[in-house]
């Protein structure tokens, strides 16, 4: 790939801004009509959080790249603070969950900044390791094994731990496979990844059976994989829960849509009313009943456009911390559609992880911001520090 033209790399951060732009009009959109659907004040808190939003992108723009380097760990560290405080503080507004810490009127998820900070925290470690001195070699040289992994091991799962007793496991996933593609693209010996692949078949059974794993995530799997599930009670034998349930609704409501869709707000109040966080994780079957394939494929090309710049912006990178942070955000919003997209589609199992931009939540708009206000202070410096 060759470096990109000045003239050509401008107009690309153009076209970059304004997908951005198109992203968070389409939120507050998107936002008014799960309003009209389902009742709440949905648009009107999701319009101060796009305000938020903007000053973030805005002030993150301007700052210096130097300093988001050397506030990375510290930056982590806040944010890990805040992972523990959740325990201790944290709420939901069923009270079933500890993933929220409230804040007057608003709630603060501390999980949703942890995948910024894991991606900065990692992109400085992973830097300074590959790091030339002046007159000294670098600590690490070439591709990463196994021996090399304990540092980065405990900078993710310290974080993943925390969230997974919120209980949050769509979250804890993100942070795993953003921080194996940054690895990734670092270069890991294929012994590191077998052992790894080993390490991780044989925790997943054992997460299952310990209890790591809630019964009501393992029910979700228990759904995708088997077409007749049923729960059943133990003690009185009745059914108390089918797989006809939130994802059906979902690809029923996307099936209906069809090619156009039904319109602005043409889409059957009866079940999108019904269907459950339609104005969050499931924000796509409304998107795709009132706006069909048509609208759905725009929605993915502007997804496309800022994941592909993320990577321009990473291979125009003068510095490998610059570098290692695009491609951190890069994956970050390439992870996050692809698996909300999969549940709500039934490809994957149900777990609770927002749409980026369109899905209603504070925490998760002014960390998208924030890293994009990065991403683009890299692209028009092309990552020099």
């Amino acid at each position: 790939m060759k470096r990109a033209n000045p003239a050509f790399r401008d107009r690309f951060n153009l076209v970059a801004l304004g997908a951005v732009v198109l992203l968070v009009a389409v939120s507050l959109l998107v936002q008014a009509n799960a309003q009209f659907y389902a009742g709440g004040d949905f648009y009107q808190r999701q319009t101060i959080w796009v305000v938020v939003g903007g000053a973030l992108f805005v002030g993150a723009a301007v700052f210096d790249l130097r300093l988001v380097e050397r506030s990375a760990y510290a930056f982590y560290a806040i944010v890990f603070a805040l992972l523990v405080l959740t325990l201790f503080i944290g709420t939901s507004p069923t009270g079933e969950f500890k993933r929220w810490i409230k804040l007057g009127a608003f709630n603060i998820q501390a999980s949703e900044f942890a995948k910024l900070a894991v991606v900065l925290a990692f992109a400085r470690y992973l830097h300074q390791r590959k790091e030339r001195m002046p007159g000294e070699d670098p600590r690490q040289a070439g591709s990463y094994d196994i021996t090399d992994l304990g540092a980065p091991a405990l900078m993710v799962f310290a974080p993943l731990i925390l969230i997974l007793k919120q209980p949050d496991l769509g979250t804890s996933l993100m942070l795993l496979f953003v921080a194996g593609t940054m690895l990734a693209m670092e270069g890991i010996r294929r012994r590191a990844v077998v052992i790894v692949a080993v390490l991780l078949a044989v925790a997943v059974p054992v997460a299952w059976k310990s209890g790591v794993i809630q019964d009501y995530q393992k029910d979700r799997v228990y759904k995708l994989v088997d077409q007749d599930w049923e729960k059943v009670d133990d003690k009185t034998g009745a059914i108390v829960e089918t797989r006809t349930t939130q994802v059906e609704q979902a690809i029923w409501a996307i099936g209906t849509g069809g090619f156009t869709g039904a319109g602005h707000r043409g889409g059957s109040k009866a079940r999108l009313g019904k269907l459950p966080e339609v104005h969050t994780d499931f924000i796509v079957p409304m998107v795709a009943e009132e706006h069909g394939l048509v609208g759905m494929t725009v929605l993915l090309f502007l997804f496309w456009v800022l994941v592909v710049w993320s990577l321009r912006t990473a291979y125009d990178s003068r510095s490998r911390f610059s570098r290692l942070v695009a491609i951190g955000i890069a994956a970050l919003l390439a992870w996050q559609v692809f698996i909300n997209i999969g549940m709500v589609t039934g490809i994957l199992p149900v777990v609770g992880l927002p749409l980026p931009f369109l899905s209603y939540g504070g925490s998760s708009m002014m960390m998208l911001m924030l890293s994009l206000g990065i991403l683009f202070n890299i692209a028009i410096k092309r990552g020099r520090m």
